[in-house]
């Protein structure tokens, strides 16, 4: 079996680049196109059929302090309680004798909260613990999920038992769930699902996307009373039934038509949104433009309809003209006082600038002069007299108060430095009074272009009188705002004509058609093979149901039909039979021989992903005789020895009809009338 379902992949599903070529050409883009989009929305080709993995529950103990049951106060009536079992491969029970309140259903439900971190305990049992510790074997290592429960809230560890190290520890119902969800996820070589709905009382909100996780998963793990109504695990919003089949048969193709099928209905939610944006606004658009033409048509008939003007409309012409010119001459002229303004200023610092120059020169000249004429007869530092002995130092060339030696003057060096100090200052009066002349000129300029612009601000300001003078007359001033607001339509008109042509590209809906179309493809070449590899398998699983239904009371079973999306068709008694339409004891039968046929499938053919733990809880309860019970559990016992690495747990009520089935050693039956625990 495991050869063919191998066949099917290659004969069907075919390699990754077959499965792009195909997308290409349905959606007409290119494969490199076909790539990016997938790539941007996360889907990829699964197409290996996945390793199996293994979950064995090895030991569960809890402890803890519950009230006595004749409702006393709790502080006089405590009663500890503590449990303690150790499972292993086959069939395991726990069971009671009549007795429906003996605490089997609260043991299978904190083996479920250790291994998926989501508590299906009622809340008054939660409470009562204080510690619990369930002991697994995932494939080949043995792990211990160990915590502490305070006001029925968790905080623990798990733990490698094989090598002492810490996996994942948490505090806090969410910090469970999620450390539960990321660990066995990654263990058991599952991705989340991604999932899409819409939201409810909004039709035109885009669709809340988001994923099926590990807890989703394990809803295939556990059959009991309250998901009878649902083939496969315990609801069935988000196609779960489906996914779960999937993962009964380790469907290949399944998680990349699921990805395509969100991601599309995604991009196809966005795509409308987009399209009804792009209309309204053109709406909108058109009904903006409709409305200013008809403003347009009756503004040029309101001044069509309006008298000619004769002489005023020629008079108020010419007052236009004529205040335009004068602006423009004001401003020209108010453009030359500002250059004139600014040379005249730069000339008048030049002219300061070479009149300190000019007295600076002069003073150096005279403080030389006088200087050199001098005989000093006290020390200007200290006022001690100079001495006839430094006298006599000068005749020898040294200076006679600092004895440093005097330069030796000559009448050609004398004579030079006059000149050199005549020709710098004659230089410097010569500039000062170029740039006194300019300075001058500059002035006179300055002085002719303020007059010249005082002139020109008074030309505006008669000519703006003009204007207003014309602008009095009724006639003109309706003509003249009949006039502007033609103007003012038509230039409105024309920018909303010039781009109406346009309209629709406003919003560029082009990349999402694309990807709506590459994505439908994705989905529909996904789909059709992973539903080759999922119809030859499930004809045997299909004679697998009725043999096993027909074994557990089920006598009037003739055929079934499993389809693709986990709907089982019955037809019994010569009628046609949905799943829903079966009473719950028929529904409980057909549950647990489907998922029964499904494992023995997965674990004849090897590629089957459910972990192989099977947890039922009450599997007698609903119209199921004594004879119809010990088929079934005798058909489980059959399995688990054909498949001795699958675990399964049930609880039920009715021990004495079992308790002849079961291996010895693995019935943990309650004393009657007493509690498990």
């Amino acid at each position: 079996m495991s050869q063919g379902i191998t066949q099917v992949e290659d004969d069907a599903a075919g390699p990754v680049e077959a499965w792009l070529e195909e997308i290409a050409t349905a959606s007409r883009q290119p494969v490199e196109m076909v790539r990016e989009v997938l790539a941007e929305h996360g889907v990829r080709a699964h197409t290996a059929l996945p390793r199996p993995h293994r979950i064995l529950v090895t030991a569960v103990e809890f402890e803890g302090i519950r009230p006595a049951p004749d409702g006393r106060q709790h502080d006089a009536a405590d009663i500890p309680f503590r449990f303690h079992w150790e499972p292993g491969p086959g069939v395991w029970c726990l069971a009671s004798t009549g007795k429906n309140e003996a605490g089997k259903s609260s043991v299978l439900e904190i083996i479920l909260w250790c291994l998926r971190g989501r508590a299906g305990l009622q809340r008054d049992v939660r409470s009562w613990l204080r510690r619990v510790r369930t002991e697994f074997v995932l494939d080949d290592e043995p792990i211990a999920v160990e915590m502490t429960v305070t006001g029925g809230i968790p905080a623990g560890t798990v733990v490698s038992k094989q090598t002492g190290v810490e996996l994942a520890s948490f505090d806090g119902m969410k910090a469970f769930e999620e450390s539960m969800d990321a660990f066995m996820l990654d263990r058991l070589g599952l991705e989340p699902l991604r999932t899409q709905q819409k939201p409810r009382g909004d039709v035109e909100a885009l669709p809340v996307t988001g994923e099926l996780s590990w807890p989703s998963y394990a809803s295939g793990l556990y059959i009991n009373r309250k998901g009878l109504g649902h083939l496969l695990g315990n609801e069935s919003r988000n196609a779960l039934p489906t996914r779960l089949l999937e993962l009964f048969l380790g469907a290949p193709w399944a998680a990349t038509m699921v990805a395509a099928s969100v991601a599309q209905k995604v991009v196809a939610a966005q795509l409308s949104a987009a399209r009804q944006r792009a209309a309204a606004d053109a709406q909108a658009r058109r009904a903006q433009l409709g409305e200013l033409t008809r403003q347009l048509d009756a503004e040029r008939a309101r001044l069509e309809a309006l008298p000619e003007q004769g002489q005023a409309a020629a008079d108020l012409s010419a007052a236009y003209r004529t205040l335009a010119a004068a602006t423009a001459t004001a401003s020209e002229a108010q453009r030359a006082l500002a250059a004139a303004r600014l040379r005249h200023d730069a000339l008048e610092e030049q002219r300061h600038a070479l009149a300190q120059a000019v007295q600076t020169a002069q003073e150096a000249a005279l403080a030389q002069a006088f200087f050199h004429t001098l005989v000093p007869t006290v020390c200007p530092r200290c006022d001690t007299k100079v001495s006839k002995e430094q006298w006599a130092r000068e005749q020898e060339g040294h200076c006679s108060l600092c004895t440093s030696r005097l330069p030796e003057p000559t009448d050609h060096d004398a004579d030079a430095h006059g000149d050199e100090d005549t020709e710098t200052t004659s230089d410097l009066r010569r500039a000062l009074a170029g740039v006194q002349q300019e300075a001058e000129e500059a002035a006179s300029l300055l002085a002719t272009v303020q007059a010249q612009a005082s002139t020109a601000t008074e030309a505006v300001t008669r000519a703006e009188a003009a204007l207003q003078e014309a602008l009095k007359d009724p006639g003109t001033s309706e003509r003249r705002t009949v006039e502007l607001a033609v103007a003012r339509l038509e230039g409105a008109v024309a920018e909303r004509t010039g781009r109406f042509a346009d309209l629709d590209a406003a919003i560029d809906i082009t990349p999402l058609e694309v990807a709506n179309t590459v994505l439908k493809a994705a989905e529909k070449a996904a789909h059709a093979r992973r539903t080759a590899a999922l119809k030859q398998v499930l004809k045997d699983v299909e004679k697998d149901i009725v043999t096993m239904g027909r074994a557990l009371g089920l006598e009037m079973l003739q055929r079934v039909e499993l389809g693709t999306g986990a709907t089982l068709t019955v037809w019994k008694g010569g009628q046609q039979h949905t799943y829903g339409s079966l009473t719950e004891g028929e529904q409980l039968r057909l549950k647990i021989v489907t998922t029964t046929a499904l494992l023995r499938h997965g674990i004849r053919s090897g590629v089957g992903r459910h972990p192989g733990l099977l947890i039922i809880d009450s599997p007698g309860a609903e119209e199921v005789d004594s004879k119809d019970l010990r088929l079934m559990v005798q058909d489980l016992v059959k399995l688990t020895d054909m498949a001795p690495e699958l675990q399964v747990i049930i609880a039920t009520a009715r021990g004495e009809d079992v308790a002849s089935l079961i291996p010895e050693g693995q019935l943990r039956l309650a004393p009657p009338g007493e509690r498990l625990w």
